[in-house]
């Protein structure tokens, strides 16, 4: 890949979806009750999905001679949401995923490497279902709080 611009798109994405919602909920240890583990499950399951995608986006840069990108720390935004419920941290999520999703969608086009953009575009696929499921835990879990 000797493409300069495509390369920082690249890099972009390889650190925002390193230092997503998700990802910090992998280790911010939301507030469960024993029916919430296999919520938590699912998320638990999301965030190596997105963290695979990240994973093979880098190496992608390795093998084209590029360095990996610098990811840096998770936004500041997120440390008010360490041990916070599910109900809480759904609708979040959700709302995260459509706009990290959005924001993806509109660079695939701005890559010109057909294999960066493969891969990214399985990224946006995967994200693109992650924020189904939430929306979708969202609904129902909503409704198991009130009942």
């Amino acid at each position: 890949m000797n493409d300069d611009r495509t390369y920082t798109l690249l890099e972009g994405i390889a650190r925002r979806e390193n230092r997503s919602l998700l990802q910090y909920v992998r280790d911010s240890y939301p507030w469960i009750t024993p029916d919430e583990r296999q919520v938590l499950a699912q998320i638990q399951a999301m965030t190596a999905e997105e963290q695979q995608g990240v994973a093979e986006l880098v190496q992608f840069l390795i093998s084209g001679r590029r360095p990996p990108p610098y990811l840096g720390t998770f936004p500041v935004s997120f440390t008010s949401l360490s041990f916070v419920s599910l109900d809480h941290l759904i609708p979040m999520l959700a709302a995260y995923e459509r706009q990290e999703l959005e924001k993806l969608q509109g660079e695939i086009n701005e890559i010109t490497d057909p294999a960066a953009k493969q891969l990214v575009h399985k990224i946006a696929a995967n994200k693109t279902r992650h924020l189904e499921t939430l929306q979708s835990l969202a609904a129902t879990h909503s409704q198991q709080v009130v009942a």
